[in-house]
């Protein structure tokens, strides 16, 4: 069988025709991609010959625009939060409009998650190419920056997602997916499954989840780094804190192995990114899915430079200057058992 893609209609948004793509490989395992958002819609895998979901979905588009959880979208210029909304670029000081309380979240409320991407590829192919503009005038940020983001799936079951950004104007750019994964499907309770998160440090936060600056070394509730099942941690966070889930941005140290691996019976998702973040998000973005505290139905991992690094020395350089394109590649294998 040879490699295929194949676009289909999913919806109308903002008056424009969403378009569902699918890539399939030679081992019929699919990897699924909205025009809306230029969401990571699913990635099917073949389990004993049947195909398995590893990634939560929604069947319709209203559930995507209308759900605060950024299910499966790209969010940015930037990813998770600027403090006060507020950061200094050559001398000149941004204030932006809040959407997260005092502060931004997400790039605001004109993200690259508000945005129906213009698509292209080629039926014989394995990638999805993705583009949009966001205007200055539109979200504040300087610099009017066009998002190029690829999709592709390759023959040895590799979602790769490639950020590329061209800007008119020094700007900042750190976009990221918020992909929430559930390796047996999303009816699937995440608890039993086991992470690995290749980290020595965290991002400290303060009640708002904004960063203060300092990194700190993981209490045992906060340590992946022996791949322990998500419910022993589970269970060790609400003994050492009294909290009943994982909101939390982790300091990758080195990328010579994965920064993550989430782990199930029948295989292991291998988790790369060529930044220095990892955030993970124990949810239940399905409002009909019934669930008791501490049980959940999705994990999200998020790839990106820290957050609110623009504010931070040594969280990562941000900026993307005019004339200097840069392109982002975040990398998820799945193995099989």
């Amino acid at each position: 069988m040879r490699r295929t893609i194949s676009a289909v209609p999913f919806g109308v948004y903002q008056g424009e025709s969403v378009y569902l793509y699918t890539i399939e490989n030679i081992h019929h395992s699919k990897l699924k991609v909205l025009s809306y958002a230029a969401t990571w819609y699913d990635f099917e895998v073949q389990v004993d010959r049947q195909p398995q979901s590893l990634v939560l979905h929604f069947d319709n588009l209203a559930d995507y625009i209308e759900t605060p959880y950024q299910v499966g979208k790209t969010v940015g210029r930037v990813a998770g939060r600027i403090g006060n909304a507020t950061f200094s670029l050559n001398g000149q000081t941004y204030h932006l409009p809040p959407n997260n309380g005092r502060h931004l979240l997400h790039g605001g409320g004109h993200g690259l998650q508000t945005h129906n991407f213009r698509a292209r590829f080629d039926p014989d192919g394995d990638t999805v190419i993705l583009t949009t503009t966001l205007a200055s005038a539109d979200d504040g940020f300087p610099g009017d920056l066009t998002v190029t983001i690829s999709y592709t799936l390759t023959a040895d079951d590799e979602v790769q997602i490639s950020y590329h950004g061209v800007t008119t104007a020094d700007t900042l750019f750190n976009p990221t997916c918020h992909v929430y994964f559930n390796l047996d499907g999303q009816a699937a309770l995440i608890n039993p499954q086991q992470l690995r998160i290749n980290s020595t440090k965290l991002v400290h936060t303060n009640h708002e989840k904004v960063p203060t600056g300092v990194f700190y070394v993981p209490s045992p509730a906060y340590d992946f780094r022996e791949q322990p099942t998500i419910q022993s941690q589970l269970d060790r966070l609400i003994q050492e804190t009294g909290r009943t889930e994982y909101d939390d941005c982790y300091v990758l140290d080195h990328q010579d192995e994965p920064a993550g691996v989430l782990a199930t019976t029948h295989g292991r998702l291998l988790i790369n990114t060529d930044r220095n973040g990892l955030v993970i998000f124990t949810a239940n973005p399905e409002r009909t899915q019934p669930y008791r505290l501490g049980d959940y139905h999705a994990l999200a991992v998020e790839l990106q430079t820290l957050p609110d690094a623009i504010n931070h020395h040594g969280f990562g350089d941000v900026v993307l200057r005019a004339g200097q394109p840069r392109t982002y590649v975040n990398r998820y294998q799945y193995v099989s058992k």
